[in-house]
């Protein structure tokens, strides 16, 4: 993936409902009006999220950058694997759950029905190749092994 500002992951999500209710809005449906009355919500959003006025937020590439991040986030999840899209679901609503925090491997294991952590580490090592996620290697007291998801 090519590197890009550190955008907040909530302007990435809203980027991310935007080109999805664009691509909805594209196809003509029937309930045309609210669809543009989202991307209006969507839009104004993303003008008045506070990331615009920080140094990397005013440089002239960032929206750009935010429109190409978004582009490669949706390309590296049609790639994934029905079961690394059930994983990476689960990851996020247990961080959603637990104040950010990911789960360990052998809870990801247990939500879905694998009984190895070898069978976990390889798909998040698959995830990890096509930029999905990130994971650390602090070892040490306190310091487990750390998933991170990058959006």
């Amino acid at each position: 993936m090519e590197q890009h500002p550190t955008f907040p992951r909530d302007l990435i999500r809203t980027q991310r409902q935007r080109a999805r209710t664009y691509a909805a809005l594209e196809r003509r449906p029937l309930q045309t009006a609210a669809l543009r009355r989202q991307l209006q919500q969507l839009d104004n959003r993303i003008t008045a999220h506070p990331f615009w006025r920080t140094t990397a937020g005013r440089s002239p590439s960032a929206k750009v950058a935010l429109r190409d991040l978004v582009r490669e986030i949706e390309a590296a999840e049609e790639l994934l694997s029905d079961q690394q899209r059930r994983i990476l679901a689960f990851i996020r609503r247990w961080a959603a759950e637990h104040d950010g925090k990911t789960p360990s491997m052998r809870e990801i294991g247990r939500s879905m029905g694998l009984s190895s952590t070898g069978s976990v580490a390889y798909q998040l090592g698959q995830m990890e190749r096509l930029g999905v996620l990130a994971r650390s290697d602090r070892r040490g007291p306190g310091k487990g092994k750390g998933i991170a998801l990058l959006w």
